[in-house]
């Protein structure tokens, strides 16, 4: 896979998403889902910390929209399940 894009801020950025598309996210990337449906992807335990409610996501899970989430450890991704998916991400990714 090639990189599609990537980015790193200290403010949110609108990053939109394709079906298929994985956004891979650096060690403290901050995502909140907006538009769309996208799942966790991990190979294991915890996928991503859900900040809004306390708890975590799992490998496959599907992220809550409007929720917060961080990833606590490398090699943590969403996948687009929407042909349009729109998040913010704060802090760095790259698109696959």
């Amino acid at each position: 896979n090639g990189t599609a894009g990537s980015g790193a801020s200290s403010t949110y950025s609108v990053v939109t998403l394709s079906r298929g598309q994985r956004l891979v996210m650096d060690i403290g990337c901050e995502v909140m889902l907006r538009v769309g449906g996208a799942t966790c992807v991990a190979d294991s335990a915890p996928g991503l910390v859900d900040m809004t409610s306390g708890g975590t996501l799992s490998n496959g899970g599907s992220l809550t929209a409007n929720h917060l989430y961080m990833t606590t450890i490398e090699n943590r991704s969403l996948l687009a399940g929407s042909d349009t998916v729109k998040v913010l991400v704060r802090g760095g990714y790259t698109i696959q």
